[in-house]
């Protein structure tokens, strides 16, 4: 628990006071982005990937100071909205604490301008940039790359791999001119096999602007490829235990070689690229899988997200407890199992942001504080966008981090009252995908227009079984290189989980009606946003309509019970057990049951009294479940 400036006690997991200044940041940068692409594409110079910029900006404007109200009302109210509200008339909320959180919001969201438009400035000037927008982009250059990820198979037609490279060198006229651009290598034939993830090479190739992807720039016709450094051990490791993880699941069925290496460390078995004749598995039906998951909602599950790190996590606390580690100590293993971890799945963003918290949360655990997932996800925010601008346009980052936003805020208050109507296990798994597809659905469709509407049923059908697959896939991961014969009885037992998988996802996505079409780009995010609101908001206009006219009923109706034989002109009406009980009275209407000129019930008859006693069934129900 911590105090605020108001005295009042908070709970460390719902801490919310840093987001608005993560979300101003974040907001900051895609506006520096989004003028600087503009700029670019005035003066005919090359943007890069600034589709998601160019469509998350005007979603951001909208939704930002509607984020901004309700964040600051939640962190300064009491019990809820409308306590703010009520306070805020009498001048008993303090302005004090708002003056500090709207400055802090505008500082850091000029910091994002700041940073974003010095980076976008030195990436215009980098030299690997200005040799890809001259007019002979085509020729040749001499260029000293860092290999950032392992090969994959290619996207582009032309290339059978690429992998994603940091240029660290330009050789222009018998110098090395230092370079920091990001791009996409494509490469052919044995170039492939003898790249791998962590090296450093120098060759002969040529660079251009990039026409689709995440990175500005394409690095293609390789020549004269050497290796000028070769991995560190601990990646050298990490390498070896992947490629013979592929070998190992290469003997399982075509759903084990496609899903196994994908539930496990983030690369689908047809996208492997490595040393070794491996079989691949038939190239439609890979595909076919990898749409059937997309359309049932589930093609997170291929994705290296929190999930690995909780339970890595969870496996090193009770390795820690059961030899009775010191809590300092059992932090520290936690803290190397995600470094470990990280290092052996495919990077992405989405690990980026789970390593950073993963670490903050069990730093936390190392000095005695309990996990606070909220403000964990503000400070991981804030360093990634200060330290790497570019991950502000990056759709798996904006992705992940929504939807552990979502299950923080959202996954508690609606398991509490799912519990009431389905068992725990089924409430947890309801709750968290609701959760996360509130809060990633504006993005998803930015990204594809179509809403999986049997996604919440099939994750509910694979969860009991994602964990355990998990599990038994990196120990087949980390028994690979050392006992083949137990790594491949761990990957068989993954493959039984994802059977199951594969078998829900061609169930859910068999309908023609699994995937509702939906307007595409801002008009799309922006109406699912409307949508949401409408019924988020359904419930709480459903109970004031009742209010409203079970109070016209009382005004103008006559209850079937009459008047109590006290003689009092109180209402009285029926309530599901049949018990009566009087109506509280109507502010600006002191004669309860009376119409407004204090005659007695006369206008409405029956119908008055049927509106009054389902008003009171409604209360009724209200009250019992909000105690």
């Amino acid at each position: 628990m911590s105090r605020t400036s108001t005295g009042v006690r908070l709970d460390g997991r719902h801490d919310l006071r840093l987001l608005p200044v993560a979300i101003a940041m974040w907001a900051g940068e895609l506006a520096a982005s989004a003028v600087c692409n503009r700029a670019n594409l005035a003066s005919g110079a090359s943007p890069g990937a600034t589709v998601w910029t160019a469509s998350m900006m005007p979603v951001l404007l909208v939704v930002f100071p509607a984020s901004l109200a309700l964040l600051a009302a939640m962190i300064y109210a009491r019990r809820s909205l409308a306590c703010i509200i009520r306070t805020a008339w009498r001048g008993t909320v303090p302005t004090g604490a708002g003056i500090v959180l709207l400055v802090m919001v505008l500082t850091a969201s000029g910091a994002g301008i700041l940073v974003s438009s010095a980076h976008q400035r030195t990436q215009q000037r980098d030299p690997a940039m200005r040799i890809a927008q001259q007019a002979s982009a085509s020729r040749l250059s001499t260029l000293d790359m860092h290999i950032d990820t392992p090969m994959t198979a290619s996207s582009r037609r032309g290339a059978d791999c690429q992998a994603d490279v940091t240029i660290i060198g330009v050789h222009e006229a018998a110098r090395v001119t230092p370079s920091h651009a990001s791009a996409r290598l494509f490469a052919n034939g044995d170039t492939c096999i003898s790249l791998d993830h962590g090296m450093r090479i120098r060759t002969q190739a040529s660079v251009s602007p990039a026409a689709f992807g995440s990175r500005p720039l394409w690095v293609d016709d390789l020549t004269h490829t050497g290796i000028t450094r070769a991995p560190q051990p601990a990646r050298s490791l990490a390498n070896r235990m992947r490629h013979r993880f592929a070998a190992v699941t290469a003997r399982l069925s075509d759903q084990g070689r496609i899903l196994v290496p994908g539930l496990t460390c983030g690369l689908l078995g047809q996208d492997y690229i490595g040393p070794g004749s491996l079989e691949q598995p038939d190239a439609t039906y890979a595909a076919r899988v990898e749409q059937e998951f997309r359309t049932s909602g589930i093609m997170h599950l291929m994705a290296v997200s929190g999930g690995h790190f909780i339970l890595i996590a969870q496996l090193a606390q009770w390795l820690g407890a059961a030899i009775r580690l010191p809590r300092p100590v059992a932090a520290i293993g936690v803290i190397a199992a995600y470094q470990g971890l990280a290092i052996l799945v495919y990077p992405s963003d989405s690990v980026l942001r789970a390593q950073i918290m993963g670490t903050f949360s069990a730093i936390g655990m190392l000095f005695g504080r309990p996990p606070q997932t909220a403000s964990a996800l503000a400070w991981t925010t804030i360093m990634v966008l200060a330290l790497a601008p570019g991950k502000s346009a990056s759709y798996g980052y904006a992705l992940s981090s929504a939807a552990v936003l979502g299950i923080t805020l959202c996954t508690p208050p609606l398991q509490r009252r799912l519990d009431r109507r389905l068992p725990h296990t089924a409430s947890q798994a309801v709750a968290t995908t609701l959760s996360a597809q509130i809060f990633t659905l504006p993005i998803q469709i930015l990204m594809e227009p179509q809403i999986p509407l049997l996604s919440v049923l099939a994750n509910i059908m694979v969860a009991p079984f994602v964990s355990w697959a998990t599990i038994t896939g990196l120990i087949a991961l980390i028994l690979a290189p050392f006992v083949p014969a137990l790594a491949f009885a761990a990957a068989w037992l993954a493959s039984c989980g994802t059977a199951i998988m594969a078998w829900t996802a061609h169930v859910c996505a068999a309908p023609d009606w699994t995937a509702l079409a939906w307007p595409s780009g801002i008009p799309g995010a922006l109406l699912a946003l409307a949508v949401q609101a409408v019924i988020a908001l359904l419930p709480g206009i459903i109970r004031l309509g009742a209010h409203a006219i079970g109070d016209r009923a009382i005004r103008y109706g006559r209850p079937r019970a009459g008047r109590e034989q006290s003689g009092q002109d109180t209402c009285t009406f029926m309530n599901p057990g049949h018990a009566r009980r009087p109506h509280p009275p109507i502010a600006g209407n002191s004669r309860a049951g009376c119409t407004p000129a204090g005659r007695p019930w006369r206008a409405c008859g029956k119908i008055g009294a049927w509106l009054a006693e389902t008003r009171g069934m409604i209360d009724d129900q209200w009250h019992r479940h909000n105690r």
